[in-house]
């Protein structure tokens, strides 16, 4: 098959829904530690990680030995390949070496969210098994001394507890709290004893936990290979260089930032800049001016909460950003022609991905969220040197190198370009199970007649001839109205081209008629002057030939408007928005009136 690439260039008509990206670039067979020590060795005194909390700079060379050294420590403290090393914690110099040093030597980093509760640490805890857990005594303002008590007082012989103080560096933590490190261990283990850089490229790197919205949360198994060939597909669409400076707004506990900001920024020797532990709008728009960024890694709403703050324009007048990837929602007419030209990106990329939301509430932006985690990171990523923002924000692009998409109806037969149906994911990202759940890995990982493996995402999408991907919604927020499925992100999209409204969210609700009738929420922009929200009748008319009539909404909800109707969309501790929810809402809005 050609990829989807060649036919965007080519302009080659497809008639189906399988689509093949390029397989350039190809795949790299390393593990995490012979990926830094390639960076290293190419470049050994430029820049590659600026924390500026924490007051850090590391060349490659230093990040190198430190993360080496960081990694006898652990051998030291009985961590051998395959064990799980649990890390709580915000961005931090830290945190890329524990990753760095953990992957190095074979052992899985397993990433557990800052804003876990101690019952979600535990059942972690007895899930994984971990050797030895790393948490932060201080994520943002949270204090985790409740936290840390409740584990010292549970310690067990099975694993170790390492507080990562504040001020104190990550081999200080280690010694001072794993009380296995001695001080001449540098001389007592070489790095052949380590088994750095030993790791077989298709086992275990990393283990994340899935925000849990469907069901209970499950740990995800991601490889060397997944999240590298991820990083490189990423980098190349962005053409990463190693004169690159990446501004990395977003927290590093989800692939996001492992896979778009640590992992490849070292593929392309390019520098990582921290501007805080969690993200801090003033914070990342100092970072850019100062630091001179030149690539930019957020959501929405942090993008948002730059462009709000007072003192962006006197940080962002220095021009310096040329790309960046904005992810994990929707994008809103007000984001594309207000966020984006503010920012002052020459070009911005938009992505997909499952990918994990991250739990937390991020600093001043506490409605940020992002995806899942079984397809490593990006899957549809625009060409921000082909595809403007300004002018098509609706589209997530074309499938990165190293990947095939398919799109399948409830029977899985593929559809034809332009329907709407369930996306299929395979090649290099395809995540390898979860951990201890194989009913679970069974039902998301399957295996066609040719022996290929796909990922089902859950997520509903359109793919066009040239592969261009379209996000309508999830599989189980389909409406069935009267025998026709509808797919709420159709409905939600023409309703976001109303002059007036901003976002909209379209649910489907019981009904005796027709099974299931059509219910939108709609949030207005928040500067409305004197025209007020827009009536429904008026909503009803202009929809007329932008819609078909059997996907008109039947009820319209003005968020903030009228008894019972909440001020903004429910979201779960995470961010993500809560349809199940909605339709409650919806449900006893409705039977009230």
């Amino acid at each position: 098959m050609p990829s989807s690439e060649a036919a965007d260039r080519g302009g080659e008509q497809r008639r189906n829904t399988d689509f093949n990206g390029t397989a350039e670039p190809s795949v790299r067979e390393c593990n995490i530690g012979q990926l830094l020590d390639r960076a290293s060795s190419k470049h050994p005194g430029k820049l590659a990680l600026v924390s500026r909390w924490q007051g850090q700079r590391l060349s490659y060379e230093q990040l190198q030995t430190s993360c080496h050294a960081v990694a006898r420590d652990l051998i030291s403290s009985g961590v051998r390949p395959g064990d799980r090393v649990m890390v709580l914690a915000g961005n931090s110099v830290q945190f890329v070496q524990l990753f760095l040093a953990v992957g190095a030597i074979g052992a899985i980093f397993s990433v557990l969210n800052p804003a876990s509760t101690t019952e979600e640490v535990m059942s972690a805890i007895e899930l994984l098994e971990p050797k030895c857990i790393f948490i932060a005594d201080r994520v943002g303002y949270r204090q985790n001394a409740a936290l840390l008590g409740t584990l010292q007082q549970q310690s067990t012989s099975l694993w170790k507890l390492v507080v990562l103080s504040e001020g104190a560096s990550l081999r200080e933590s280690i010694a001072m709290h794993g009380g296995t490190c001695p001080r001449n261990i540098d001389r007592e283990l070489s790095d052949d004893a380590t088994g750095w850089a030993t790791a077989d490229p298709n086992k275990a790197l990393c283990i994340q936990f899935t925000s849990g919205t469907t069901g209970p949360k499950k740990a995800a198994i991601l490889s060397h290979r997944n999240l590298i060939t991820n990083a490189l597909g990423v980098g190349d669409r962005l053409q990463y260089t190693s004169t690159d400076i990446v501004c990395c707004c977003v927290p590093l506990f989800h692939c996001f930032a492992l896979v778009c900001g640590i992992i490849s920024s070292i593929s392309f020797c390019s520098t990582l800049v921290l501007p805080s532990d969690v993200f801090i709008a003033e914070d990342s728009l100092e970072a850019i001016s100062a630091e001179r960024c030149t690539v930019i890694h957020a959501v929405p709403t942090m993008f948002r909460a730059m462009v709000d703050h007072p003192e962006a324009e006197k940080h962002l007048i220095v021009g310096t950003l040329r790309t960046g990837i904005v992810a994990g929602s929707k994008l809103s007419r007000s984001f594309v022609s207000e966020v984006i030209p503010n920012m002052r990106i020459k070009s911005l990329a938009y992505g997909y991905g499952m990918i994990p939301r991250p739990n937390i509430r991020i600093e001043s932006c506490p409605d940020a969220y992002l995806g899942m985690t079984e397809l490593s990171c990006i899957v549809f990523l625009t060409d921000p040197s082909r595809t403007c923002l300004l002018h098509n924000h609706h589209s997530v692009g074309t499938a990165l190198p190293q990947s095939a998409v398919r799109v399948v109806n409830d029977d899985m037969v593929t559809l034809p370009s332009g329907s709407s149906g369930e996306l299929l994911v395979s090649g290099s990202f395809v995540f390898l199970g979860y951990y201890k759940n194989s009913k679970a890995t069974e039902k998301t990982r399957i295996t066609d007649s040719e022996g290929i493996t796909w990922v089902k995402t859950g997520d509903t999408v359109c793919l066009d001839t040239q592969g261009h991907c379209t996000i309508t919604g999830r599989v189980k927020d389909m409406i069935k109205r009267g025998g026709e499925n509808i797919f709420p992100g159709d409905i939600e999209d023409v309703l976001q081209q109303h002059p007036r409204i901003d976002i909209a969210a379209v649910v489907g609700i019981s009904d005796e008629k027709w099974g299931e009738r059509v219910v939108a929420f709609i949030q207005c922009y928040q500067m409305r002057g004197s025209k007020g929200l827009p009536n429904p009748k008026e909503l009803k008319v202009w929809l007329r030939g932008r819609l078909a009539p059997h996907k008109f909404p039947a009820q319209f909800y003005f968020l903030g408007e009228g008894e019972g109707v909440p001020a903004s969309l429910p979201r779960n501790f995470s961010g993500k928005l809560l349809k199940s929810e909605l339709q409650r809402i919806a449900e006893r809005l409705t039977a009230e009136s």
